[in-house]
């Protein structure tokens, strides 16, 4: 994840200790179901593993297990997490376990009464799923509506007082709509966008949408002129996602515009240390699956019915097989 608002606007936000500070454990993906209402084209939990999802008392192990290794946070993803029946019951003992949790959803499923209940259930942060205008959202996710409901979710969440970002895949359908999201953050007064780069996994290994160079470059260079334009009207905490190559587009930038912060950028960078994927980050899918990140699902680390979290991260940390897989890629 790179800080965009912080390497290439200089502003420090609340998200630091994530990247450059010192953050306790691993972050933990836990995509806790497979259902999900919605058509993604990008989806890439449809053709992932199947299984039995773990139940109610094997998800609770895991959280305690994810308490045990000092997790820095657990992100609930799906599928969509709020189809499945005991998420809040879940939550809730996440909270008491002192654990720091954010959800990822689609938004559809959010109204006043969740977004209490999210709250209530000690969720720090909701991150949206919105991935450009209302035409190209709807057709994106496969379902007419999708983009008003994301909205009134997140209308809803910040109105229960719950931190709410938008999450957006850039592809080349949408590459050109960054300015679009930005205007969105800044009417709806969010803060958060995170600019996910396409991984080409499950739905979107079989469909076009991965951006050419050169688009993928437009999108960059919107995405850091909105960053600056937009500070001002509170858009203060972006990040893009899934390539640590735009740390290397953002100090070009900086320093080819002279800029002053390009040093101290620099030097936080080379602090940060690149992908951290298998290591500072890791994912957990619906069927106790543990693997490098959630996009990963074809490198298994391990199971957590066969064995406990600690004994998974490792032997991951003393074994060289996922050294072995990035080179592999």
């Amino acid at each position: 994840m790179i800080n965009i608002s912080r390497l290439y606007c200089g502003i420090e936000n609340s998200s630091d200790r994530f990247h450059f500070g010192s953050m306790g454990g691993p972050v933990v993906v836990y995509n806790c179901t497979k259902k999900c209402s919605l058509n993604c084209l990008h989806c890439y939990s449809k053709n992932s593993l199947n299984g039995k999802e773990l139940d109610t008392k094997e998800a609770k192990e895991l959280l305690k297990q994810l308490a045990e290794i000092n997790c820095a946070a657990v992100l609930f993803s799906g599928g969509e997490p709020l189809e499945r029946d005991d998420l809040f019951e879940l939550l809730d003992f996440s909270r008491r376990l002192g654990l720091r949790t954010v959800l990822s959803t689609n938004g559809s499923l959010i109204d006043a009464a969740t977004a209490k209940k999210l709250v209530d259930t000690g969720v720090s942060y909701a991150g949206v799923s919105i991935d450009g205008t209302e035409k190209t959202h709807d057709e994106f996710r496969g379902v007419a509506g999708g983009f008003k409901a994301a909205i009134n979710g997140i209308k809803a969440c910040k109105k229960a007082k719950l931190k709410t970002g938008i999450r957006f895949t850039i592809t080349n359908r949408n590459y050109n709509q960054i300015n679009e999201i930005f205007s969105l953050a800044s009417d709806l007064s969010v803060s958060r966008i995170c600019f996910y780069h396409l991984v080409a996994v499950g739905q979107a290994a079989k469909n076009n949408l991965k951006c050419s160079e050169g688009q993928l470059r437009q999108a960059l260079d919107g995405i850091l002129d909105c960053a600056k334009q937009y500070a001002s009207k509170g858009v203060c905490e972006v990040f893009t996602v899934g390539n640590c190559g735009d740390g290397e587009f953002i100090l070009n930038r900086l320093k080819e515009e002279k800029s002053s912060f390009y040093e101290k950028s620099f030097r936080l960078l080379e602090q940060f240390g690149g992908n951290k994927i298998g290591k500072r980050i890791f994912a957990v899918d619906a069927f106790g699956n543990v693997h490098p990140d959630q996009f990963r699902q074809d490198c298994l680390l391990g199971n957590l019915k066969e064995n406990s979290m600690s004994e998974i991260l490792e032997t991951c940390e003393n074994s060289n097989e996922f050294a072995n897989q990035n080179a592999k890629a």
